[in-house]
């Protein structure tokens, strides 16, 4: 069985369902992934560059750590476990023994620019996204990240309002570590979250991706900071489409669901036409579904 054991003491070994990763006494597996000597070389290098951390403090998600073997189907890499991951690289190619693409937080977007980096901007909305870089422009790109200003992955408490989420990531996060409070803990079971839609590393991404573990329902939703408007119903409409025509998702309802501080009134109307929930969500954790 392949294994090695990198200088900062993270341990990956080869399992039946991939790359089982063992950073202190956390682990989870990378699924269909195999130490072959393109990706011994990507862990040394994002090591040596600095990204040091492959299990952050609130990811994967507890439920997807060893012992399940379904795992993730990423290799991610961040400084610390308290910050966000730096990149994430979710397509092995089992034939060439190599990685595609890989993406590098959105965060990082102006240093890219101050470099003159190259790379694909992937929006999840107007005002975030990910940075996808191709493969053969990936270890230039990693030497120029041993220089870059980490603090904006910190995801110690940032400033905000004193009735409202800072980010929207910040309404994630919150519903993710209090899944069990939302409306929907008692019935549904968080998949992923960032859920690639169409598969590949430039997909658009499901902020999080649930299902009902007896009759295999699914539960698509997507979150909003401040209001949202009715171009978020449709997101999430075109979402659902997308998901229906997936082999995966032909067993069980699909249900689509719209979080947002306020959502607005043409939001509503939409959202009732179109069989989409609607909650509004107040600071510091109150949900009031308005369709």
């Amino acid at each position: 069985m392949a294994r090695i054991v990198l200088d900062n003491h993270v341990e990956l070994s080869e399992v039946d369902h991939g790359i089982l990763v063992r950073q202190q006494a956390e682990a989870y597996v990378a699924r269909n992934w195999r130490i072959t000597p393109a990706v011994v070389k990507l862990l040394k290098d994002t090591s040596a560059s600095g990204l040091e951390c492959m299990i952050r403090d609130n990811h994967p998600l507890r439920k997807a750590r060893w012992p399940n073997p379904r795992g993730v189907v990423y290799l991610a890499f961040s400084v610390s476990p308290k910050h966000q991951w730096s990149i994430a690289i979710d397509t092995f190619k089992s034939s060439t023994g190599d990685f595609g693409h890989a993406v590098f937080n959105g965060k990082y977007h102006s240093q890219f620019i101050t470099r003159g980096l190259p790379f694909k901007f992937e929006g999840r909305n107007k005002t975030s996204g990910h940075l996808v870089v191709k493969r053969q422009h990936f270890e230039g790109t990693l030497k120029e990240v041993a220089d870059f200003d980490h603090s904006v992955l910190s995801l110690k408490p940032r400033t905000r309002a004193a009735s409202g989420f800072a980010t929207e990531y910040d309404i994630q996060h919150a519903i993710i570590s209090r899944w069990q409070d939302t409306p929907w803990g008692d019935e549904y079971e968080i998949v992923q979250d960032e859920y690639p839609v169409d598969g590949g590393l430039t997909s658009r991404r499901i902020d999080i991706l649930a299902r009902h573990p007896t009759n295999g329902d699914w539960l698509v939703i997507e979150l909003k900071r401040a209001e949202a408007s009715d171009a978020a119903v449709r997101q999430v409409v075109d979402y659902l489409r997308a998901l229906g025509q997936q082999d995966q998702f032909a067993v069980g309802a699909l249900q689509g669901v719209l979080v947002g501080e306020r959502i607005s009134a043409n939001a509503q109307t939409l959202a009732l036409s179109e069989g989409v929930a609607a909650f509004e969500l107040s600071w510091p954790f109150h949900f009031n579904r308005i369709v």
